[in-house]
């Protein structure tokens, strides 16, 4: 690949929001090829930016600034003089961010919030007159720019001219009805309702223009215990160095309830970085600050933000879930993460989520299926509180092969659908209806083993969900053909067997519910064989061979909208039926007297069980 295509390669991962790759290998190739690529060097350091990391963000245009200057110290494009600015601004560096946005007016392009934050930085001075006139060359840009618009009404009200100032919030209100900041220059807050996030926003404008008093008093109009709150009123109160009323408002904010505080806009990094700072107890500025750097995808960064909040809170049993969740996900570490999510779950048993989080790490690390049961049998209490949790608890009666139970619980309790859920519930429901049919078979008790079959032909309203649009449910018509044959019903045996043998009889790997399963071809080649057919049977079975050979050492590769999620529900059946396995062997020995082990691990492969039973 050139530069060029590495370049929009990287783009195009970034525009569509790729659920499985990332931008940066791309990028770094590049830069190893050309450390002062233009392009590059200004599409990585908005990537940093939009992650928080502002002083590599700030390097990276730094670097393709010296190669557009080379030739002109005006460039044509002045793109990257204005994200240098904002680099710089969000680090605090006003004096070094107002000469970038000044160059960056330079082209037409960036003058709209170049002009702006020209603005922003000459009232922040105390300059308002030269403020005035930049704002107004952004709005000549935009005249619809709601924060300018916002900047010039503060700004004439400041100067001293109120009815010019009224006048223009008149307008301004006329653009957007919910322009906050007008909104509270006229006195009409009651507007923003009990929600933090909108004083929290208007706040952050006036604190962006240099007006810390008037922000602190926006955010002392929410009466929601809001933690974020009283850190960005901590954060204002240093501005002003009121430095016993920063200690207060951490205090506060770090005593405030944790549930649903997501900061979440690159503002709250130096915010939660100043609390950090200046809190006696900063457990919580910690956990939230580890949070944001987490969804911006600084992984180390939060761990030892993490690690910094149990150190101080040893309490705090969210900390020691996000700790777990990435020593395992994105650092390998499982002993710890398995530690620390153990810790979680002890420091509050209720958590029906840790509960969840915990039993699918115990299920990776291939932790027996009774062990995981009886830990189920001791906080029945919490499992019951989400159907993904009863699920799996069914899951785990019907792998011990405790089928009727798993049937009895899933008719006890009425199951709503949920996203990524698809099938699950209704996969547990056949299977224990089958199992328990194939006993009935076994012991020779055939009308007990249809009547089960019947049952799982047809889903019951509780379970939530209907049944598909043309299943072919070899399995089950296969089991009733076995049925009526052991009850001499030769004619209802062969019209089983017969729905048994339809369907698609071509591998492949099922990466949606509704899918086939490849199994199901592993029925039709059994009741194909029941039918006398053998050379189709043959055919199903040499198939499931061919496609095994040739994916048996396949790694995974997972597609754009691909997810564990759908893997790990379309192989859940061979998970839940050690039995299938038995199946395979047998019907590879009745009807393959030559076959060699090697093709039972290949045919296994091929259907997606793992014969070591692991």
């Amino acid at each position: 690949m050139t530069n060029e295509e590495l370049y929009l390669t990287a783009l195009h991962i970034e525009q569509y929001r790729h659920a499985t790759y990332e931008p940066d290998a791309y990028y770094l190739e590049g830069l190893k090829r050309d450390p002062d690529d233009i392009r590059i060097n200004n599409a990585y350091g908005l990537l940093l930016l939009r992650r928080g990391k502002f002083e590599a963000a700030g390097r990276c245009f730094n670097r393709a600034v010296k190669r557009l200057t080379w030739k002109n110290p005006n460039p044509y494009d002045s793109e990257t003089y204005y994200n240098l600015g904002l680099s710089l601004w969000y680090q605090g560096k006003i004096d070094e961010a107002y000469e970038s946005f000044y160059k960056a007016i330079w082209s037409n392009e960036q003058q709209e919030m170049g002009y702006y934050y020209l603005a922003a930085i000459t009232m922040i001075k105390g300059n308002y007159e030269e403020a005035l006139d930049f704002v107004d060359k952004a709005l000549t840009k935009n005249t619809r720019n709601v924060k300018a618009r916002g900047l010039k009404t503060v700004l004439l009200r400041k100067g001293g001219n109120k009815d010019e100032a009224m006048q223009f919030i008149k307008e301004n209100l006329t653009i957007d009805a919910f322009d906050f900041v007008s909104l509270h220059e006229c006195g009409q807050n009651e507007i923003m309702g009990d929600e933090p996030y909108n004083y929290m926003e208007t706040a952050r404008y006036y604190a962006e223009w240099g007006c810390y008093a008037e922000a602190i008093d926006i955010l002392r109009l929410c009466q929601k215990p809001y933690p974020m709150l009283k850190y960005e009123e901590a954060f204002y109160s240093g501005k002003l160095r009121d430095w016993q009323q920063v200690g207060k408002c951490i205090e506060a904010a770090e005593s405030w309830p944790s549930e649903c505080c997501f900061p979440n806009v690159l503002e709250d990094i130096e915010v939660l970085k100043f609390a950090i700072r200046h809190g006696e107890k900063s457990a919580k500025a910690c956990y939230y600050l580890g949070n944001l750097y987490y969804d911006k995808k600084q992984y180390d960064d939060a761990v030892k933000l993490w690690e910094q909040s149990v150190k101080s809170d040893e309490t705090f049993p969210t900390a020691y879930r996000n700790l777990a969740i990435a020593y395992y996900n994105k650092q390998s570490r499982v002993e710890d993460a398995k530690r620390y999510l153990e810790k979680a779950f002890a420091l509050d048993p209720s958590d029906s989520r840790i509960f969840l989080e915990l039993d699918q790490l115990y299920m990776k690390l291939s932790i027996p299926p009774e062990m995981r049961l009886s830990n189920y049998e001791k906080y029945k209490d919490t499992f019951t509180k989400r159907d993904d949790l009863f699920i799996e608890y069914v899951t785990l009666n019907n792998l011990v092969g405790e089928y009727q139970r798993a049937y009895d619980l899933m008719m006890s309790r009425k199951f709503h659908p949920w996203e990524g859920g698809e099938g699950k519930v209704t996969t547990q429901y056949v299977i224990s209806l089958v199992e328990q049919a194939k006993q009935y078979i076994e012991h020779g008790e055939y009308a007990l083993a249809i009547n089960m079959l019947q049952k799982a032909l047809a889903y019951p309203e509780n379970l939530g969900e209907g049944k598909l649009e043309g299943s072919k449910n070899n399995e089950i018509h296969y089991y009733l053909g076995l049925a009526y044959e052991g009850l001499k019903s030769d004619q209802k045996a062969v019209e089983s067997f017969e729905r048994a043998a339809k369907g698609s009889s071509d591998p492949g790997e099922a990466m949606f519910y509704y899918d086939q399963p490849a199994d199901m071809i592993l029925y039709q080649g059994l009741a194909k064989g029941k039918l006398g057919d053998t050379k189709e049977a043959n055919r199903r079975f040499y198939k499931l061979i061919d496609y095994g050979e040739k994916h048996l050492f396949d790694e995974s590769k997972i597609g754009y909208f691909y997810s564990k999620e759908i893997r790990q529900t379309m192989r859940h059946h061979f998970c839940l039926c050690p039995s299938i396995i038995a199946l395979i062997r047998s019907s590879i020995l009745i009807l393959f007297s030559s076959i060699s082990v090697r093709y039972f691990v290949i045919i296994s492969a091929s259907l997606g069980v793992n014969v070591s039973g692991e």
